[in-house]
């Protein structure tokens, strides 16, 4: 878990959005290069449950991951297509939801954006390993989930994980995904040593550091859950 400097900079955010955290240390940066663009990834992603480790968890907690496997597969696929289709139609400038949440277009800040979200439709959400009894520490009544850089395909669920919809368990499978260093080379997302957590402070964070909004994690999952009708402030449930 965090350190102290992390602990309280997490404790400010609490109070400042209320939203639960879904807490994950910085990711490591990989070797190699990385690719330019998500149209360079062409990759099977059918689900393959029998990959799942399960550890420590009920049966009923296994059905409970299992279900939200396919809704975060499906949101990280819909999300690059989406950043696919307005790179073609050269509508990225000025689109609404990638503004959003990740800030005024720059051809390097939507190259990188591109990158993540590549990495996140890869992603192998049907081969890691769930432990459902880790040691959530200090924060657990406030934190979803959290992985660590020595074990990047474990996703270690905390007590806030289970009370929540199959919705928001897919959102937090994302969310920690995007904190995995992809194979390619691209450092994943939280490269600074703590993280803007909830919707408001992700929209905050694109509005005036769209730079930090592109590394983090949150931004990443409210764009892929985001839903048609949600370009204004507080007109859908997430914001």
């Amino acid at each position: 878990m965090a350190g102290f400097t992390q602990l309280a900079l997490f404790c400010v955010a609490a109070m400042l959005t209320a939203s639960p955290f879904t807490v994950a240390l910085p990711s490591t940066k990989s070797s190699g290069d990385p690719l330019t663009a998500a149209q360079e990834f062409v990759v099977d992603a059918a689900t393959a449950t029998d990959q799942i480790t399960f550890s420590h968890c009920t049966p009923a907690q296994e059905r409970t991951i299992s279900d939200a496997i396919p809704i975060a597969q499906r949101w990280a696929l819909e999300a690059v297509t989406y950043l696919n289709n307005i790179d073609g139609n050269g509508t990225v400038a000025t689109d609404a939801r990638y503004k959003i949440w990740f800030g005024e277009y720059t051809p390097a800040r939507f190259k990188n954006v591109m990158i993540r979200a590549a990495a996140l439709r890869t992603a192998h959400f049907d081969h890691w390993t769930y432990e459902c009894t880790p040691d959530c520490g200090l924060m657990s009544a406030l934190t979803h989930a959290f992985v660590l850089r020595a074990t990047p395909s474990t996703v270690n669920l905390c007590p806030l994980f289970w009370k929540y919809d199959a919705d928001e368990r897919a959102a937090t499978l994302i969310h920690e995904a995007s904190h995995f260093s992809p194979a390619w080379g691209e450092v994943g997302t939280n490269a600074y040593t703590w993280e803007f957590y909830g919707a408001r402070l992700a929209r905050v964070l694109a509005h005036t550091s769209p730079d930090r909004a592109i590394v983090n994690a949150e931004n990443y999952a409210f764009f892929a859950r985001y839903r048609v009708g949600c370009e204004a402030p507080g007109s859908c449930a997430i914001l």
